[in-house]
């Protein structure tokens, strides 16, 4: 019950926040158009030369796990950039600051080669996982479980980075104790932005499904309104996870 009042405390300390500094919902909207341009800048030149993913690495497969690999960090590196900037303006308010975007790309800005280097590190398990997984059963279950795992061990890599200054292979030495000492937190805050996520988009599919899903403008209109709660969602999260380190960290002074 201590953990569930703990993780529920600082999700409502996270929307408070954002509510505070509403501007912050631009870190996840430069991500995502930085994100797909990336995926646009991979899936046009491969387009162009008449070749499919599959003849891609049936042909050449080390130039494909060049080219995945560089996929991978380079949506990880601006992720986890704009993630940064997000706990950093988070952590100024609430140390009792008013925190501008301008914070938030400093605070990043001056950690990029932590960033870049925990990008790799992300590129290469994301790869490794993708490369276990199989066509169903036992063996994406094993390797569903690792990447739960491996998201709960990371879960305050990021903060680390950007409030602490640490290094990610430092940050990591302390992955097993965040899990130990946190996964209750972390669980219980993953259900509730879960839930959150469903009630905010719950009303965009009932008028969708009012409304037939041949009428243009509700597709329209359904479609932007589960893009804004993605980015909330997505900013509220960062938020929650500069929230529950310094928690964390308070926990562990007294």
């Amino acid at each position: 019950m201590n953990v569930f009042s703990q993780t529920l405390d600082a999700v409502k300390k996270s929307w408070k926040i954002l509510m505070a500094d509403k501007e912050l919902i631009i870190f996840p909207v430069l991500s995502g158009i930085l994100c797909l341009l990336v995926s646009a800048s991979f899936y046009f030149p491969i387009s162009a030369s008449g070749h499919d993913i599959v003849e891609l690495y049936t042909q050449d497969r080390a130039g494909f796990i060049v080219l995945a690999f560089l996929f991978y960090f380079f949506n990880y590196f601006l992720i986890t950039f704009f993630n940064c900037a997000v706990i950093a303006c988070a952590e100024i308010r609430m140390a009792g600051g008013n925190p501008t975007l301008s914070d938030g790309f400093k605070a990043s800005w001056s950690v990029v080669t932590f960033i870049a280097a925990w990008a790799m590190v992300e590129a290469t398990v994301g790869m490794v996982l993708k490369m276990l997984q199989g066509r169903g059963g036992r063996r994406n279950l094993i390797t569903g479980g690792l990447g739960a795992l491996w998201t709960m061990a990371s879960f305050f890599v990021a903060p680390r980075l950007v409030i602490d200054r640490i290094d990610p292979f430092t940050a990591l030495k302390s992955a097993w104790s965040d899990v130990k000492g946190n996964w209750g937190h972390q669980l219980v805050g993953g259900i509730s932005f879960e839930l959150l996520t469903f009630l905010a988009v719950l009303p965009a599919f009932l008028f969708l499904l009012k409304s037939g899903f041949s009428n243009m403008v509700a597709v329209a209109f359904a479609v932007i309104w589960i893009l804004l709660v993605a980015l909330l969602i997505s900013t509220l999260k960062s938020i929650f996870q500069a929230s529950l380190y310094l928690s964390m960290k308070d926990r562990a002074v007294r």
